[in-house]
């Protein structure tokens, strides 16, 4: 039965579709959020706050992006008081240097000059040269048309910055990657970060994304309390106060298609059938696509989602240990190589982050401690399995004694987020929410910002899950949210005086 109808019914949880929802509602939409089984990415385990991913938080304060949407949602307050930088940035630790990143200038030429005699003139002038072809872009992410085009209007829009585009691009291949190119030790120390950053293999090899994460990076990461779960509650809050319903609990059991549109969703266990003018997948698109019935699949569209397979899965590692397994003076964050010389996967390179769920400092406990270790496994070793996923834990744990030689002694737990216990039947098993799916290709028609399209093959669907964020990563989330809103306004628009 046919209980409800909204301007757009959201399915999922992943942040871009929750910064197109919030925009959204704040326009005057009706909106409803259906949880779908999207989890918080902090969980409590025995006591310890653990995360299924780690938090980095980027162009919170710098981005044009980013501050559009918070002023767009009336969140200023919010935006000056929620996120602190983090100083120093984050550590970098290779096999024989270990590097503090910091905003002060002159403390970083000096570690610099301390772990890479001689080259401190060369990060210099690849961090100037960077910082000057990102300027040329500001024009174009002030107004960045949807990626790739999907209309005519929308192609010219981005021809209007095409030469400005290719002459950074060509500046970026000719003039500053290659400062760092014959160094592997000096290109790793930006390269690892990046890497995490962007989910690319080679970040450093796609010229737009590689200049606008470069200078996010040196511009620092962010401490927000509770990291992203704060951010996905204010934008939840903002749908709320603004007409719109979110039901957490609920999920769609089946997308009805109508003349190439869902214009319908079923929910599980419910009886109950919602209408829609506009539906957005903020998750899984494969899996979102396997509600659809046969007889509505567009099977072409559906084999192209199925060939855009993750080349690699973020896997995290968290434990709860004493405080005093943590070297001192440590920062927050820290990216450790084993070997810059190898590419920059599985435990050749970990993301390691002490008490990564943000938590208050008065919440903070002085005598244990949270460290999350994560590393990127190759698609290709995974077989779906949780015994595969436990090993690449075990590699991770002792890869990560280089940087923590008292780490075992110290430990009082441990666990991987994204293996879990069935509640039924007792055995271990895979928890999707806890494997991030990181692409290493970009849609060719993107510039190299987008992994893949927002529009879909369905006439009403946008897809806004983790994977429109592409190769910007944190800030891209709030990109296809913008990108989003605008293609609503022009699919939908309100009536006059709404």
């Amino acid at each position: 039965m046919l209980r409800s109808s909204y301007d757009v019914v959201i399915i999922g949880t992943d942040l871009p579709g929750l910064v197109f929802g919030a925009l959204a509602a704040k326009k005057g939409y009706r909106v409803l959020v259906l949880g779908h089984g999207g989890q918080d990415n902090i969980y409590d385990f025995r006591g310890f706050q653990f995360v299924r991913r780690p938090h980095l938080l980027f162009g919170v304060l710098d981005s044009n992006p980013i501050r559009e949407v918070f002023r767009e949602l009336a969140l200023a307050p919010e935006m000056r008081n929620l996120p602190r930088p983090m100083n120093p940035i984050c550590h970098v630790v290779l096999p024989d240097a270990r590097v503090e990143l910091t905003h002060m200038k002159g403390i970083l030429e000096e570690e610099i000059q301390r772990e890479f005699p001689g080259k401190v003139a060369v990060l210099r002038d690849f961090l100037s040269q960077a910082a000057e072809a990102e300027k040329d872009l500001e024009a174009f992410f002030r107004d960045l048309p949807p990626l790739p085009p999907g209309t005519i209007r929308e192609w010219w829009h981005g021809r209007a910055h095409r030469k400005v585009l290719e002459a950074v691009r060509r500046r970026f291949r000719e003039q500053v990657a290659p400062l760092l190119a014959e160094d592997p030790r000096l290109r790793s120390l930006v390269a690892a970060p990046l890497t995490l950053m962007s989910g690319l293999d080679d970040p450093l090899e796609v010229p737009l994304p590689a200049l606008r994460l470069v200078n996010h990076l040196f511009r620092g990461f962010h401490f927000v309390e509770w990291g992203l779960d704060s951010l996905k509650a204010l934008f939840v809050d903002r749908v709320k106060a603004n007409s719109g319903d979110v039901r957490p609990q609920d999920s769609v059991d089946m997308m009805l298609v109508r003349r190439g549109e869902i214009r319908e969703v079923e929910l599980r266990g419910r009886q109950e059938t919602i209408g829609a003018n506009l539906v957005v997948l903020a998750g899984d698109q494969g899996a979102l696509l396997d509600l659809i019935p046969e007889e509505g699949q567009k099977k072409r569209y559906r084999q192209k989602v199925e060939r855009l397979a993750p080349s690699h899965h973020l896997v995290t590692v968290n434990v709860g240990v004493d405080r005093d397994a943590i070297p001192e003076g440590m920062a927050q964050t820290a990216f450790v190589v084993g070997n810059p010389r190898e590419p920059l996967e599985g435990p050749n390179l970990l993301c390691v982050q002490v008490d990564p769920a943000m938590q208050p400092l008065d919440m903070v406990q002085r005598d244990q401690a949270t460290i999350a270790i994560s590393g990127r496994l190759p698609a290709g070793s995974f077989d779906g399995k949780p015994s595969s996923l436990a090993g690449f834990g075990r590699d991770l744990l002792q890869r990560v004694q280089t940087l923590m030689p008292f780490l075992e002694e110290h430990t009082q737990v441990s666990a991987i987020s994204s293996v879990g216990i069935h509640p039924r039947s007792g055995d271990t098993v895979v928890e999707p929410a806890g494997l991030v799916p990181f692409w290493s290709e970009t849609h060719k028609r993107s510039l190299g910002l987008a992994t893949w399209p927002l529009r879909t093959a369905y006439r009403n669907v946008l897809f806004l899950g983790e994977g429109a964020a592409g190769p910007l990563g944190f800030e891209g989330a709030f990109i296809a949210g913008l990108q989003a809103f605008q293609l609503l306004k022009e699919k939908l628009p309100l009536k006059s005086g709404v």
